[in-house]
């Protein structure tokens, strides 16, 4: 026994620097939720939020800090593939702490458990990205989504809230189901002896004909329920009513930090993991892609609620980025996919703080609301245009040069059809995103001139409309940049 402990304490001190950011998260969000109240009373709850944005710096540090490598017998991997996923995570967490101060003071719901969940969440994101094992990145999901669930029904006093959260909830549980079983039926179809993704991938290819049917149904199930965790079609359906029922910030969250994730663990699963089986995956996958695609773009265009126009036009993303997952070449796959969520995220965040401020306002809700603003806030509106118009990758715009990189790689790989339809459904995508930029510049403003916004609010539009314009300056070094990139 002695000997068995000390072995264990080894690797465990072997391992851990492997996910030094994740436990520095966990404890930062025990320590927040524990004796977190003791230090700011009710009204000063506010001030997590920054002690909140160092935490997020420091696991950024952390994160650029740890090595590369395999741990836990090899069921986490840290690379580049990891750390560059994970860096967008962070990205996403700190820009929805950033815009979750001045709704929650105005809404007075402002409370530590909040940023302790944020955290907790991120660290199932860190852990998923670089989860090499079907095993560990099942864990990572239920960590990730279970924290996302309280955030959705947050507010607890709005019934919306509280449906959206116990919608997702049940859907998210009944897929996670699914997920599992398939695990089991891939773990039964490699004979029972791993679910580590380097070696189910020589063991599947070993797989007697006998077993096809096994091996598809296993594989089949895994790519539905980690389709749901990325709302595409057709297992989106929670994807709108969560939108719009979740705080705003938490909405934002959803869009951007937990789909870097799933997307990591898709691009890690079926590039490594499922590689040798592709012709069971590939033709469903395309059939999700090109769905979410069509739906997304098409059901947006008759919306009336800022929300759900952003809910399914991330539903429509998904379907785009999807085209990386499919590509037969994992490492370019990898490069496209990081590279247009890097730009998703800077686009939707700044999106999202203009709704966020219009709230503020007791706007936004409605595409109704933005009638005008152009006039009534002009550089607020500029930015606003901005956002959308790279959204609908209209070049020379950021948003461009990142679908330009993923059609040019699924043409390259043969996709020519589903390219095809991924540039008629951008054209829909212009169309509705042009319609919020012509209430904006296009229509009587209504009721009094917007009041300035507050400091917050100004940084974070500032910054991302400079990060989209510098983008857009530098498209075609970015995708240059992207192609070189060395991914582990």
């Amino acid at each position: 026994m002695t000997g068995f402990a000390q072995g264990l304490l080894g690797a465990l001190l072997r391992d851990t620097p492997y996910i030094t950011p994740q436990l520095f998260l966990m404890v930062v969000a025990t320590l927040m939720l524990w004796p977190g109240d003791l230090f700011f009373n009710r009204n000063e709850k506010h001030r997590w939020a920054p002690i909140t944005l160092v935490v997020l710096a420091v696991t950024a540090a952390l994160i650029g800090r740890t090595p590369d490598g395999e741990g836990f017998s090899r069921m986490f991997r840290m690379d580049g593939f990891t750390r560059g996923f994970q860096m967008l995570c962070v990205l996403g967490a700190a820009a929805t702490v950033a815009l979750s101060v001045k709704l929650l003071n105005g809404l007075k719901q402002q409370t530590v458990e909040y940023y302790a969940l944020i955290l907790f969440s991120l660290a199932g994101m860190l852990f998923l990205c670089g989860a090499s094992d079907l095993i560990s990145m099942y864990f990572s999901l239920e960590l990730m989504a279970i924290c996302i669930y309280i955030l959705v029904a947050y507010l607890r006093d709005r019934a919306t809230s509280v449906e959206a959260g116990v919608k997702y909830f049940l859907l998210g549980a009944f897929s996670s189901g699914i997920l599992v079983y398939g695990i089991s039926l891939l773990y039964g179809a490699a004979g029972g002896t791993t679910t580590n993704l380097a070696d189910l991938d020589r063991a599947l290819a070993l797989t007697p004909t006998t077993s096809n049917l096994l091996v598809f149904s296993g594989v089949l199930m895994v790519l539905i329920g980690m389709a749901f965790k990325v709302a595409a079609v057709p297992f989106h359906m929670w994807s709108p009513d969560a939108y719009e029922g979740a705080p705003t910030p938490i909405t934002m969250f959803m869009a951007t930090a937990p789909k870097a994730a799933a997307l990591a663990a898709f691009l890690r699963v079926f590039g490594s993991g499922l590689h040798g089986v592709s012709s069971d995956w590939v033709l469903p996958l395309c059939y999700i892609a090109g769905a979410s695609m069509i739906l997304g773009n098409v059901t947006a265009v008759k919306q009336e609620s800022m929300k759900r126009l952003l809910a399914y036009s991330s539903i429509a993303h998904v379907g785009y980025m999807l085209l990386g997952v499919l590509s037969g070449d994992p490492r370019a796959g990898a490069q496209a996919v990081w590279l247009y969520m890097l730009i998703y995220i800077v686009m939707n965040t700044g999106a999202f703080a203009v709704v966020i401020y219009l709230q503020g306002k007791g706007e936004g809700e409605r595409i109704e609301d933005f009638r005008g603003l152009g006039r009534k806030h002009p550089v607020l509106g500029f930015a606003m245009m901005i956002f959308l118009l790279s959204l609908a990758g209209i070049p020379p715009l950021a948003g461009f040069f990142g679908k330009f990189y993923l059609f040019k790689l699924a043409i390259e790989q043969g996709f020519v059809t589903l390219t095809t339809i991924a540039l008629l459904t951008s054209a829909v995508g212009a169309y509705y995103y042009l319609g919020v930029v012509a209430q904006m510049y296009f229509r009587e403003p209504d009721g009094e001139p917007v009041a300035p916004m507050g400091a917050t609010s100004v940084f974070v539009v500032t910054l991302a409309c400079a990060l989209v314009l510098v983008a857009t300056a530098f498209g075609p070094w970015l995708v240059d940049w992207a192609s070189k990139i060395t991914w582990v």
